[in-house]
């Protein structure tokens, strides 16, 4: 052997051998990348709904009772 590579014969060019593809690998290399893209966009999102809870003000989520609902109802005609 003379330690060439082998040589494509109609161009007469090295050519190197064509690794083995690992479609898995590929694929997980994608997911990983989409789920670390999607991780950025929830923290963002999350820093701008913090952001909006300190600047918006509290509202009193207490429902009021069946009592005080009808209790408004009084002074209604008959």
């Amino acid at each position: 052997m003379t330690g060439r590579k082998p040589t494509d014969k109609s161009t007469d060019r090295t050519t190197d051998p064509i690794p083995p593809v690992d479609p898995v690998r590929n694929e997980a290399e994608v997911l990983a990348a989409g789920l670390y893209l999607q991780q950025q966009g929830m923290a963002l999102l999350l820093a701008e709904m913090h952001a909006l809870a300190a600047m918006l003000p509290g509202e009193d989520t207490r429902l009021p009772t069946d009592a005080e609902v009808e209790a408004g109802f009084d002074n209604m005609p008959v």
